[in-house]
């Protein structure tokens, strides 16, 4: 099935020779997807964009599948990993904006003292992080910035957060350049000069009225040498309140605590996973993004400060396409976060310990052999295990397939044919696998008893 396609890591080496043929691809997909009425389920990400990630000096790898006649980019992937914690492609963040999550943390201290004094200290550190990052935009607006007061600056910036609200293209959405840099600065200073990113992820969404509540504390800020603090902190607040989410559905993620401890260092994002529709059948999105995420994974082997790897997608809900790769990769938990503006997302995740990489591999690698004939390594996989993975994916599509009945939702009435399509192949591989078992079993018999006779 998979015979004719290549599949092509994308590096600084060669990128010119595919990089117009990816964005090529990403503006026909999203077309014909605005085409379908799925507007809003994908967005893309433009070639400069491509190109940095290409670039980026993290363990991020970007995978294409070329049509060996045409010499077409057919399908695309970027699997990323080592984001800006909090930025907009750090999707951990997600789990760590709840009561629960605050509660969780608390419990690792001794005591409350412990507790309290941390809370406090880490919010002073946040305060100096973010008079650096404050300065570093606003140098790009003013020349002399060291001129103005702090009140000045604050009300600077404020200004710029104000502007990009109240215009309707950009509303301080997810990514917001300010927002974005803010975030970007503030995580660079609190690691170089503190030391504290882990304190710094812990306690991201803390500001001064969740100082006063844990029990009336409120951080001594006259270590800050600046002699307007007050202003500082009030626009510091007022900028950390405009990023809040909001968890609104974690029905389908019955231990979120057990991903609390993922972060842009130890989380393997499937960024993006794009197919032309004319070879969308093949697989080809599972099959590179396989591709990349074991690139990924194996040099996380060779990490020994992880014991946990993640594996994260977000997507818009109604794109069943996407939610069906993250799925066949074992992304099965899943909660659905409101944002401020722009899109919800449903996050889906799963958690694969460091001694089980090459085994949650394997059974990948099996899965493709199986269910889409990719077998590039020529592995040969016996009865009981082509048996065991056609079962499994029959299971996972009837169910799918009745989840999607219930809802009575005709904008669905597509997929739930298509899910009868696979049930009736699924059903057809099985009838081809036990003939062919049947006949392998017959003859072993037969070349037996000719050996018995020639005896």
């Amino acid at each position: 099935m998979f015979k004719g396609y290549k599949v092509i890591e994308v590096t600084n080496e060669n990128e010119s020779k595919y990089l117009d043929g990816i964005v090529e691809l990403e503006n026909v997909v999203y077309e014909n997807m605005i085409k379908q009425g799925k507007e809003g389920q994908l967005f893309t990400t433009g070639k400069e964009d491509i190109s940095e990630y290409i670039h980026s000096s993290n363990d991020s790898v970007f995978i294409v599948t070329m049509g060996e006649c045409e010499n077409k980019v057919v399908a695309a992937t970027y699997i990323t990993k080592g984001q800006v914690p909090f930025t907009y492609n750090d999707v951990t963040k997600y789990f760590k904006c709840s009561d629960e999550y605050m509660k969780s943390i608390k419990q690792k201290f001794k005591n409350k003292d412990e507790y309290i004094e941390t809370l406090r200290k880490v919010y002073i550190q946040k305060i100096t992080a973010f008079v650096y990052a404050r300065d570093e935009i606003l140098k790009k607006y003013i020349q002399n910035i060291h001129e103005l007061s702090e009140e000045e600056k604050n009300n600077m910036l404020l200004d710029l957060v104000n502007k990009e609200i109240e215009d309707p293209t950009n509303n301080f959405h997810e990514k917001s350049q300010i927002r974005e840099d803010l975030n970007k600065y503030m995580s660079m200073y609190m690691d170089k000069v503190y030391g504290n990113s882990k304190q710094y992820e812990n306690f991201y969404w803390v500001d001064m009225d969740f100082l006063k509540r844990e029990n009336g504390v409120e951080a001594n800020l006259e270590t800050i040498k600046s002699k307007k603090y007050n202003s500082t902190i009030m626009a510091y607040d007022k900028i950390l309140q405009l990023q809040k989410y909001n968890i609104h559905d974690k029905s389908g993620c019955e231990n979120m605590e057990m991903y609390y401890s993922a972060n842009p260092g130890n989380t393997i994002e499937l960024d993006t996973y794009i197919t032309s529709d004319e070879v969308r059948e093949y697989g080809l999105a599972r099959i590179i993004a396989f591709e990349g995420i074991k690139r990924v994974l194996e040099k996380q082997k060779m990490n020994n400060e992880e014991d946990d790897i993640f594996l994260v997608s977000t997507l818009h809900r109604d794109n069943l396409s996407s939610k069906y790769v993250s799925e066949f990769f074992g992304l099965k938990d899943n909660l659905f976060v409101t944002r401020r503006t722009g899109r919800d997302r449903e996050v889906h995740i799963c958690r694969i310990k460091k001694n089980e990489i090459k085994q949650y591999l394997d059974e990948i690698e099996k899965k493709l052999i199986v269910l889409y004939n990719y077998n590039p390594n020529g592995k040969i996989l016996n009865y009981d295990e082509k048996n065991r993975i056609i079962r499994e994916q029959l299971d996972y599509e009837k169910k799918e397939r009745e989840r999607l009945e219930k809802l009575h939702n005709n904008k669905y009435a597509k997929y739930i044919e298509m899910k009868k399509r696979k049930i009736s192949k699924l059903r057809l591989q099985i009838g081809k696998l036990v003939e062919v078992s049947k006949h392998t079993h017959e003859n072993e018999i037969s070349n037996n008893n000719a050996k018995d006779i020639s005896r």
